[in-house]
């Protein structure tokens, strides 16, 4: 019975091209799809306990399935609070002074109420455009956090300035 460390290398030297397509057909992005794949292998690397070797090729497939499904369920999040949230103030004022006061509230808002570490998030995301990845590097936390942080400043924006 071969070890651990030998049984995830055989995994991933026979099937880490067909889980990457499954990863690619569903994302539709192939760095998307690479970060689902890579996930999913560090995890079960780190599971204490793997299925048989006849069920971890299948067990893999469905956790690549299930981490891109995620993926998805989150890009639409994101995308609903976006929608959700607009921060093009001209959407929402009527002439230049009244669009220039509410942005004006929105960065006083930003900067007042949002931790510094949130605010940075924040800011490198809507301000600068960076995708989570990037974000998470430059920042030292992981993907998730930077989502959560996200989704903080959202909802307190949200509450401020869409009750």
């Amino acid at each position: 019975m071969p070890n651990r460390e030998d049984a995830m290398a055989a995994l991933f030297r026979q099937h880490y091209n067909e889980l990457l397509r499954c990863a690619r057909i569903l994302l539709h992005d192939d760095e998307d799809a690479r970060d689902a794949v890579g996930d999913v292998m560090a995890r079960l690397m780190a599971a204490e306990l793997l299925p048989d070797e006849d069920r971890l090729v299948a067990y893999a497939r469905s956790s690549v399935r299930f981490e891109c499904l995620n993926r998805i369920k989150r890009m639409k999040l994101h995308e609903r609070m976006r929608r959700a949230l607009p921060l093009d103030v001209s959407e929402q004022a009527d002439d230049r002074g009244e669009e220039e006061e509410q942005y004006r509230l929105y960065q006083e808002f930003v900067r007042s109420e949002l931790t510094p570490q949130i605010r940075r998030v924040f800011q490198m995301h809507y301000g600068e455009r960076l995708k989570y990845r990037e974000i998470a590097q430059m920042v030292g936390v992981s993907e998730a956090t930077v989502y959560k942080y996200l989704s903080q400043a959202i909802l307190k924006l949200k509450n401020r300035f869409n009750p």
